[in-house]
This record gives structure tokens, C-alpha cells and sequence, in this order.
């Protein structure tokens, strides 16, 4: 497959941003910044433009999901037993529940690791593609472009809902971006690379113009994973070189790291905070990667899929 300059340049940054997040509401609950951009459908963002390029090479359904399997389990079982390590049965009981509702329910007490509940939409979301492509739908953009409006129109219309019932309605705008960028990216790549960069400052700076009420808030999901898949794919290249891909291991191990860090020693210096979980979550997360994820993905191709 295609590799693209900065794919794996945001998919970290995100990761930094989210670490980063967690960490300030872990000294103080009451804090009040969301990131530069929206973590989470910016990370959806980015999986509708890959995962549709990774169904499209592979020899089948049974094929995709298999590739699926071995990018996500391996290091959400580890995941999970670090939750169990750090918050004992119950947090890794809430964990699993968690993950598996998508959030919606976090069981009893206080621990669970928080950010697994978008892997259960992320799936989901794979689960859509492959059926929207056994549909022949992206052979013909114009039904994407559809399903962009309707899940606008739902992200329109569901302003009520709590904070993280809004996180889940961007979900869907935020990937069919990723789609259809993936499907008009020849046009996308004639495009000079530094102007990527420039729409990318445009979206971090969106939700402060009053225009970004547009829609009740929809286009902010819209304009940010639009710009971010955009100078990921197009922008000009900030790393000349490869680095191992350790944003996946980032996200689902740093939260019971976090917590339990600040929790057990009482740290309330966010930058002490943020620093010590770095220095155990970056050895932990390259071990991971070449010990584990990376392995697990040489067995992509092991199975004879038709």
C-alpha cells in the first residue's frame, strides 16, 4: 500500500495531545481545554481514509477483518491487563465494559481506562465500511456525500446531549471525511503541500470564529478532520525518516498510568505528571511495538483469505 508523508506524524501528535489531556484532568477535574484539535474524530478521521485504502488491497472481507484483528486486539489485551494491574478486578471489569458499550456504560467505581470506549466505535465504523463497499457505495461518491449530510444533520439536531454523547455524534461526519478524501485524493495531491498547513491552522483556530456555530457545532468535526487527513496525506513532509508507530499503544495504555501515578504518589504538578508518565509510557509503548503489534501484523498475509 501507498504510504503517505505524515499519516503516522498526527497519529502521534493526537496521541501526545490526548496523554496530555488526561493527564491535566487527572491534577485538576475542573480544568477547561479540549486540544489543539478533537483527539478522538480526528483519530476517525484518519482511520476512514487508511482503513478504506486497506479494505481496497485486501483479498476479501474475511481479509480485511483478520488485518483488523491483529492491528487492534493484541495491544488492547495489554491494555486491559494493565488496567487490571493498576485499578485491580474491578477497574479491569469497567475497562472491559468500557470498551465494549463504547462508553455508554463504565460499570461501578471510580477506575476504568477511560479512552477505550472509542475502539468499540472505530469497529463499528469498519463494520459500515465493509458493508457500504459490498453495497458498491464508494464507487459511487455521491451516496458518501449523502451520509455526510445525514450525520451532519443528526450532529445538527443532538446539541442536548452531554458532552460525551456530542463526542460520539462527530464520529461519523469525521470518518466519511476520511472516505471521501481517500476517494478524491489524486485531486487532493495536486495541490501544493504547503497549503495543507495553512487549512490546518484554519481548523485549529475554527471553534474560536463565530462561524463554527454553523449547524449546531457540525462543522467543526468536519473542517478539523478535513484538514488533518489532508496535510497527512498532501502536506509537505515535516519527518524525513520512518518511526515506529507507537500511537495505538499510546492511547490505550496511558490513561491507568496516568491515574494511577497521580492517585498513588499524589502528583499535582501537571508538568511533573505529564513528564513521569512519559518516561514510563514511551519504553513501554516502543516494547510494545516491536515485541508485539509489530509482529502481530507479519501474520497479516499468514492466513489464505478468497
Amino acid at each position: 500500500m501507498k504510504r503517505y508523508p505524515n499519516f503516522d506524524l498526527f497519529r502521534l501528535l493526537l496521541a501526545t495531545e490526548v496523554v496530555f489531556v488526561h493527564t491535566w484532568f487527572t491534577v485538576n477535574p475542573k480544568f477547561n481545554w479540549d486540544g489543539f484539535l478533537m483527539a478522538v474524530p480526528c483519530f476517525l478521521a484518519i482511520s476512514g481514509f487508511l482503513v478504506l485504502q486497506s479494505y481496497e488491497s485486501s483479498n476479501s472481507w474475511g481479509h480485511f477483518a483478520w488485518k483488523r484483528v491483529l492491528g487492534v486486539m493484541p495491544a488492547l489485551l495489554v491494555s486491559l491487563a494493565i488496567s487490571g494491574v493498576t485499578f485491580g478486578a474491578g477497574g479491569f471489569y469497567n475497562s472491559l465494559l468500557n470498551w465494549l458499550t463504547g462508553g455508554l456504560y463504565k460499570g461501578i467505581g471510580r477506575f476504568n481506562n477511560g479512552p477505550l470506549w472509542s475502539l468499540a466505535w472505530e469497529e463499528f465504523a469498519y463494520l459500515c465500511l465493509a458493508g457500504l463497499w459490498m453495497t458498491g457505495a464508494y464507487k459511487k461518491p455521491r451516496y458518501i456525500w449523502l451520509l455526510l449530510a445525514a450525520s451532519v444533520v443528526i450532529v445538527w439536531n443532538t446539541q442536548h446531549l452531554s458532552p460525551h454523547g456530542r463526542i460520539i455524534t462527530f464520529l461519523a461526519p469525521s470518518f466519511l471525511v476520511g472516505n471521501l478524501m481517500y476517494l478524491y485524493r489524486e485531486r487532493m495531491l495536486s495541490i501544493h503541500p504547503v497549503i495543507p498547513w495553512g487549512a490546518l491552522l484554519i481548523a485549529i483556530n475554527w471553534s474560536s470564529l463565530p462561524i463554527s456555530s454553523l449547524l449546531g457545532g457540525a462543522s467543526n468535526p468536519v473542517i478539523q478532520a478535513f484538514a488533518v487527513v489532508w496535510v497527512s496525506m498532501a502536506g509537505l513532509k515535516l519527518v524525513p525518516f520512518r518511526f515506529p508507530d507507537i500511537s495505538y499503544g499510546m492511547y490505550v495504555y496511558h490513561f491507568p498510568i496516568v491515574v494511577y501515578l497521580g492517585t498513588t504518589f499524589g502528583i499535582h504538578s501537571l508538568p511533573m505528571l505529564f513528564c513521569l508518565s512519559c518516561v514510563i509510557l514511551l519504553p513501554l509503548c516502543l516494547l510494545s511495538w516491536y515485541l508485539i503489534e509489530k509482529p502481530a501484523l507479519n501474520f497479516k498475509n499468514s492466513v489464505n483469505f478468497r
